[in-house]
């Protein structure tokens, strides 16, 4: 019998034995608030809601626990409130990275945690899912310098509340650009929850500033931003401009032809791979893998209709 078993290659369900042996397993994902950033983080969601569909019936609970990025107040009530509800596994995204360097360390030892998104490296997490976030910056300037063709001023925005990603993106396009002769890059601080009418004046200030501006960088989700200026401002002349994140708004400008280049880095699939990693190693007591790098995918206005995150 074991020598037919072998030849068959046969395997036993390990998700139908946990599903009869196995008590019910709470998780809770700390995220920010879905809406925030251009209702970026609706695509995370969207995976870790997929994943959970995928587990139906293998008794898995999501208690989700959503902050204002923009609020250390809002992030230390809602971590507050997550330390005092049991949990058996957690799934994090950091990405305030000085108030959640201090978090983690109030994280009970027994508490096993993933991180998607955003990475601390000095962490014990089980396992980070996300991207090459230094490689996508290098590989955004390498776009910059293709269609520049030339000398040329290229304007960086970093968008604040600054985290470790955004800093590896930038410093990435930074490390590139210094390769190119006659591309001179200013890099520009923005703050993400400024309004609409304070944003804009740092976005007059790249034009007014850089009579030779020939492309704009923008390191996160808000690209959108910056080609909805453009767009309705006639003393803003056409720039090559390449941010971040299939977003709905982003795709919107994309199709006109405002935003050239978009880096997708698979935002529905972290949240998907996440949760299933934090399932694997709770549940099913297997080793997961401690880093789950996601694609530098490229999205032009040809492909946006059939990419899939």
């Amino acid at each position: 019998m074991r020598r037919i078993i072998e030849e068959l290659g046969y395997k036993p369900n390990i998700f139908a034995k946990h599903l009869k042996l196995s008590r019910t397993f709470h998780f809770g994902v700390l995220m920010p608030i879905p809406s925030q950033d251009s209702m970026y983080w609706t695509l995370p969601l969207n995976g870790i809601n997929k994943a959970l569909r995928s587990l139906a019936g293998q008794r898995i609970e999501i208690k989700y626990f959503f902050y204002d990025k923009y609020s250390s107040e809002s992030i230390h009530q809602i971590t507050r409130e997550l330390l005092q509800t049991k949990l058996d596994g957690l799934l994090i995204a950091p990405v305030v990275s000085r108030i959640f360097e201090k978090f983690i360390t109030e994280i009970p030892k027994d508490l096993p945690y993933v991180f998607f998104d955003s990475f601390l490296p000095r962490a014990d997490y089980v396992s980070y899912i996300g991207q090459d976030s230094f490689q996508s910056g290098v590989l955004s300037a390498k776009l910059m310098k293709m269609i520049i063709q030339g000398k040329a001023t290229v304007a960086a925005l970093k968008v604040f509340p600054e985290d470790y990603h955004i800093e590896d993106r930038v410093n990435g396009f930074l490390s590139f650009c210094k390769k190119c002769s006659g591309i001179e890059v200013r890099v520009y601080d923005i703050d993400g929850n400024n309004p609409s009418h304070v944003q804009k004046k740092v976005f007059s200030s790249v034009f007014e500033e850089n009579s030779d501006l020939k492309g704009i960088f923008v390191s996160n989700a808000s690209t959108h931003l910056v080609a909805e200026f453009i767009k309705n401002n006639p003393l803003a002349k056409k720039v090559y401009l390449i941010g971040y994140d299939p977003i709905e708004k982003n795709k919107k400008y994309l199709k006109e032809g405002i935003i050239d280049f978009l880096i997708s880095q698979q935002s529905e699939k972290q949240g998907y791979e996440g949760l299933m990693a934090l399932y694997r190693r709770v549940v099913l007591n297997l080793p997961v893998e401690k880093k789950i790098m996601m694609q530098i995918d490229i999205i032009t206005k040809e492909n946006i209709d059939y990419y899939q995150s």
